[in-house]
This record gives structure tokens, sequence and C-alpha cells, in this order.
């Protein structure tokens, strides 16, 4: 009984250190390119909130927006000349988020701004207009 589970232990550290982890990192791939973004809602209001180190300037941050979809890129570039990795927990490099909004926003009023690594996005609801219009249909004959 004792020569069962012999070689078992190697088995399974195989298995879930090598082949097994490499056949699982393909669905998680990217996700360590992925802007950290908290969004939070009121009635009529969303308020994004981006985590965005080492953004030097605000014009290297793009942002946009379309009905239900809220869009943004950078390219963050962090100073360590002279350094060697050690330990990466955030990556730089491009970077691009879409963000599916729980109800349509209006385009001509979006409040944001950036500071100390954080985007802020205020975004309003776009609310249909409830104004009917008469249609003047053409007689075709």
């Amino acid at each position: 009984m004792d020569h069962y589970f012999n070689g078992w232990d190697s088995f399974f550290k195989k298995f879930f250190e090598g082949e097994m982890e490499g056949k699982l990192n393909h669905y998680f791939k990217g996700a360590e390119h992925q802007l950290r973004v908290n969004l939070y809602e009121s009635k009529d209001e969303l308020m994004c909130l981006f985590l965005l180190p080492g953004v030097k300037k605000v014009e290297d941050i793009h942002l946009n927006v379309h009905e239900r979809t809220l869009e943004v890129s950078c390219d963050i570039r962090l100073e360590h000349s002279g350094f060697r990795i050690v330990q990466e927990e955030f990556n730089e490099g491009i970077f691009r988020r879409m963000i599916n909004l729980p109800f349509s926003v209006r385009t001509d009023r979006i409040d944001a701004s950036y500071k100390r690594g954080l985007l802020a996005v205020h975004l309003f609801r776009l609310i249909p207009r409830s104004d009917s219009q008469s249609i003047l249909i053409k007689d075709g004959e």
C-alpha cells in the first residue's frame, strides 16, 4: 500500500505548477494591462475613477464616450533608469480600457480631471426627450 502513492506528489506538482498553469494563463492574459477603475452611480450621474500612475502630462490621456461606452487610453512610463526590476506588480506601457456604462450619457456635459495619478470622469445621464414631433406624410399618388 505504501508504494501506491509513490510518484503522485511529483505528478500533482507538475500538473499544477507547470502544464496546467500554462494552459490557464491565456484566460488571464492581458488582465495585468487593464486600467483599474471604480464606477459609482447616482440617479442621473456616474463617477468613474481610473488609477493612472506615471502619466506625465494630462495630454497623454485620451478619453472618448459614445452612448453607453467610455474609453480611456494612455501611455504610462515609470522612472527607474539605472535600476533592475526585482518585483513588478503594476506595469508600464500603452493601456486601453472600455467601460460599459449602465445608461447612455450626455456627450455635451462631461467633467474630467487628473490629479496625483487619479483620473476622475463625471458623466451625466442622457435623458431622452419626451417632445413629440408631428411627421408629415407625403401622399405617394
